[in-house]
């Protein structure tokens, strides 16, 4: 199945259902672990109401594009690595894209300090 689509590291995002409805954020602490929470009310098909919890993993940051129309319109961290997101309009209805990939910063400062290692003497 060498035409099977492949959205790791991808992702979108559309406004919300009409069921939906942001009602309270907080934090939660799990075995130690605290973790900064939204709830959103919202109901089943069969009309059944329901609370669905939600845990931060990343923030956004509006990006400078510097005069690139094709540059990310934010980016953040995300769980150890980068989010970037673009703005987008189908059909007059608003939606962002999203790309996940390894964080630049990190890599480069890895990247800098094996060669830093590599062109250092062994001091024995």
């Amino acid at each position: 199945m060498a035409n099977d689509y492949d959205n790791t590291d991808k992702g979108a995002a559309f406004k919300p259902f009409d069921t939906q409805r942001l009602i309270l954020q907080g934090k939660i602490n799990s075995n130690g672990n605290e973790m900064k929470t939204v709830l959103v009310k919202d109901q089943t098909r069969d009309g059944k109401t329901l609370i669905e919890v939600y845990e931060k993993v990343g923030v956004l940051f509006e990006n400078d594009k510097k005069g690139n129309e094709n540059a990310p319109d934010y980016t953040g961290p995300l769980n150890m690595r980068r989010i970037a997101a673009w703005k987008r309009v189908k059909d007059g209805n608003p939606y962002m894209t999203f790309s996940v990939s390894d964080n630049q910063q990190r890599d480069n400062q890895q990247q800098q300090s094996r060669s830093s290692l590599d062109n250092d003497d062994i001091p024995f």
